[in-house]
């Protein structure tokens, strides 16, 4: 499995099971296991808390990230403050272990607010230095548009040293540097960059796949509540019990998803694993308790 930022594989996570939020996954108790990739992601921005820009790219990175088999646990949101972000990435390195990444979107322009790369830096104390192959792929960009590199400018050029830098070429501003500190990858704000970025290099990132299949019902919630909780409790055994090695399918998620729309059913159930076995049996367990109408696998986009 290829990784990026010095990542490799770790052990164990396991995750408290919720049996009274049906809308939050649930997940199975299960015995020390192999871990599998984690991430988190720091959206920084004063104009995201404000409610001034809507983000957009912690919901492309999860679908990406999820459809690559890597398990997004924690997406925070900070303002443009060295501190925050520094504590922030500090706290998120714990969590998501020497295996798992951490990805930043924004603060990495030429204004006094975008202070990204600075508190990147003082995360791992490490100096800022101008990133050469980067100031000059901008001052090429720059000058064929008849553009000085201003100060401000060269400021998007000064990484924390060292780090690993790549690019993508397909982009539309084609010198701006994904940086990689570690296991945090640095990436731009603006969603016409960070997404083409994420897409371009999605390759480096993957696990084990997940299987999903959704089950839809005319039974309301409030309806089905306490069968589906029971079944959640018949679930565990299934897994506990199962013939595959837990250390390679430790979880299977079931949750509980109401139409927000006029449609044939009034609630989609989601069964959601690593093992196709282990999810064809716990949607076998839902259909001994609760009336399916329509059930089918979920393709990943």
């Amino acid at each position: 499995m290829q990784r990026w930022g010095g990542a490799r594989k770790i052990a164990g996570r396991v995750l408290p099971l919720a049996p009274h939020a049906l809308r939050r996954r649930l997940l199975s108790s299960s015995p020390p296991q192999l871990e599998f990739p984690k991430a988190a992601a720091i959206i920084i921005g004063d104009e995201i808390l404000s409610g001034s820009i809507i983000d957009s790219n912690s919901s492309f990175l999860c679908k990406t990230l999820h459809s690559r088999g890597v398990d997004t646990v924690r997406v925070e949101y900070v303002r443009d403050d060295k501190a925050e972000i520094v504590e922030s990435v500090l706290r998120l390195k714990n969590m998501v272990g020497e295996g798992g990444w951490i990805f930043t979107s924004g603060g990495i322009g030429p204004t006094h607010d975008d202070v990204t790369y600075e508190a990147i830096a003082g995360a791992f104390s490490l100096p800022l230095e101008v990133h050469e192959e980067t100031l000059q792929r901008m001052t090429a960009y720059y000058h064929g548009r008849g553009l000085e590199i201003t100060d401000a400018r060269k400021r998007m050029a000064t990484l924390p040293s060292p780090c690993q830098v790549r690019f993508t070429e397909s982009l539309s501003v084609p010198w701006v540097p994904l940086a990689i500190v570690h296991n945090v990858l640095i990436l731009p704000g603006i969603p016409r960059l960070f997404q083409p970025m994420i897409a371009a290099h999605k390759h480096h990132f993957s696990g084990p796949s997940f299987h999903a299949m959704d089950l839809y019902t005319k039974v309301g919630e409030g309806d089905m509540a306490a069968a589906l909780s029971s079944v959640v409790s018949k679930v565990i055994m299934l897994v506990l019990c199962s013939a595959v090695t837990l250390s390679q399918h430790p979880h299977v998620h079931i949750g509980s998803y109401p139409s927000v729309q006029e449609g044939p059913w009034l609630v989609r159930i989601g069964v959601e694993g690593r093992n196709r076995q282990q999810v064809e049996e716990a949607a076998a367990e839902i259909e001994q308790n609760v009336k399916i109408d329509e059930k089918k696998w979920r393709e990943e986009e």
